[in-house]
C-alpha cells in the first residue's frame, strides 16, 4: 500500500520496461487528443499502470520532465473519479510536441478527456 501522507504514484502502478510498452503498442488500442496519444491494453493485474513517453521533439529536458510530471499528476487525480484501477488496463501516454506550449489547465482538461475515453473503451476489453 501507499505510505500514508504520500500522494506519489507507487512504482507498481508504473510501466517501466521496454517490453511492457511494446506489448501495449502492439496489442492495444489508441486514443488521439490535442496534446497526447494514449495507447491502452488490458492487463492481467488487479490494478492499472501508466507509462509516459516524451521525446526530444518536445524540447529540452526541463520541458519534457515538466510534461511528464503534469501527466502523472493528472493521472493520479483522475484514477479515483474515473475508476481507472477497476479496469486493469495499461496506459501509455505519448506526449505530443505541441503540449510544450500548453498551460497546465488546458493540458489537464485534454488528458482528462482522453483518459475518460480510455475508461469507456476499456470496459469492453479483456486481457
Amino acid at each position: 500500500m501507499e505510505p500514508s501522507g504520500s500522494e506519489a504514484l507507487p512504482k507498481g502502478k508504473r510501466l517501466a520496461k521496454r517490453r511492457e510498452f511494446l506489448r501495449v503498442y502492439e496489442t492495444g488500442r489508441k486514443v488521439v487528443s490535442r496534446y497526447v496519444v494514449l495507447f491502452f491494453a488490458a492487463n492481467e493485474l488487479s490494478l492499472s499502470r501508466i507509462g509516459i513517453t516524451a521525446t526530444k521533439k518536445i524540447g529540452k529536458a526541463n520541458i519534457r520532465n515538466r510534461l511528464k510530471r503534469w501527466t502523472r499528476e493528472v493521472y493520479r487525480r483522475q484514477r479515483e473519479p474515473l475508476g481507472i484501477d477497476q479496469r486493469s488496463v495499461d496506459v501509455v501516454v505519448n506526449v505530443k510536441p505541441n503540449a510544450a506550449d500548453a498551460s497546465f489547465a488546458d493540458y489537464s482538461r485534454d488528458l482528462g478527456r482522453a483518459l475518460q475515453r480510455v475508461v469507456t473503451d476499456a470496459g469492453s476489453m479483456r486481457p
